[in-house]
């Protein structure tokens, strides 16, 4: 069963492709999703706050997790966002993505005036009573202005059977998640994002892997892999080496078009385009882009 299915691992982060007149191209797709099995992934994410599910309207949603799982077939994990700002909504989506064969669903909690731990619990028992797959409880309040505590983390994992699995974007991430293995007695799965840019020290602290979208995915299953076979210089060593990337990549407010930019240069999708008002990067951005990339070796061959 889906529900029965291991994640450890990196999933890579889909960006949602657009052609030039703005519509989503679901084509693409398919390139993106090889592009994480020929990465050796565990599998894929998409509609994430970077696939710019908040920008798309209800009706791009099921193309856009049609073309995903078909181009994932049997050998990748699907994980879909499905985060809304109420829990009616939240299980319409939980619902739409498990029938259309989803791996797992991420789950943001919804956003409030005066966030509060009862009404949040709520939100993800509606998920809950939805689903029949596996629940990724996403802690990210940087944009949903709600922070969840690791008791409440721990609470959550407890009374839901299916959130096993918290992917944990609240900084400062690695002390965070060595206060949720304690919470949850290390049997909740926890993954990294924010782009990678603590995956060596979060890997070390007892994270399983990372749901992120770095354009050169390779370089975060090489992490994991020397990370998981006890190599910790092979692993520090690429980490190193890739964060001057890693950490221009992660520019806030602009991460999602630099990361656009380098996936079009791989040949990943047919444009850079993110949908407004998400901005675009500009000429100096783009010539400080060129200007890093120049100076790094961007081989991945020898991961």
């Amino acid at each position: 069963m889906a529900n029965d299915r291991k994640l450890d691992g990196v999933h890579f982060m889909l960006p949602t492709p657009f052609d030039t007149n703005g519509e989503v191209d679901t084509a693409s797709f398919t390139r993106l999703v090889e592009v994480a099995r020929n990465a050796h992934c565990t599998g894929v994410v998409t509609l994430g706050v970077m696939g710019e599910a908040h920008r798309l309207t209800d009706a791009e949603r099921a193309p856009v997790i049609d073309a995903v799982v078909a181009a994932a077939g049997d050998d990748l994990t699907v994980t879909v966002g499905t985060s809304a700002e109420s829990g009616r909504a939240l299980a319409s989506r939980v619902r739409d993505a498990q029938s259309a064969g989803a791996t797992a669903v991420m789950v943001a909690p919804a956003k409030m005036a005066k966030p509060n731990p009862i009404s949040t619990c709520a939100y993800y028992a509606a998920a809950q009573e939805a689903t029949e797959i596996t629940i990724v409880v996403q802690d990210l309040p940087e944009q949903t202005g709600v922070h969840l505590d690791p008791a409440f983390i721990g609470k959550l994992h407890e009374e839901l059977p299916d959130a096993k699995y918290l992917k944990l974007e609240d900084p400062p991430t690695p002390q965070k998640i060595t206060r949720v293995v304690e919470a949850t007695g290390g049997s909740m799965g926890i993954f990294g994002g924010l782009g990678g840019a603590f995956l060596f020290e979060e890997l070390r602290r007892g994270a399983i892997g990372t749901m992120t979208g770095f354009a050169y995915p390779e370089v975060l299953v090489a992490v994991h892999k020397y990370i998981a076979r006890g190599d910790v210089e092979r692993a520090r060593s690429i980490f190193y080496k890739w964060i001057p990337l890693i950490r221009y990549e992660n520019s806030v407010g602009i991460s999602l078009a630099i990361r656009k930019e380098i996936m079009k240069r791989r040949g990943f999708t047919t444009t850079a385009d993110v949908r407004p008002p998400s901005p675009p990067i500009d000429d100096s951005t783009r010539a400080e882009l060129d200007d890093l990339m120049n100076s790094l070796d961007l081989n991945v061959s020898d991961l």
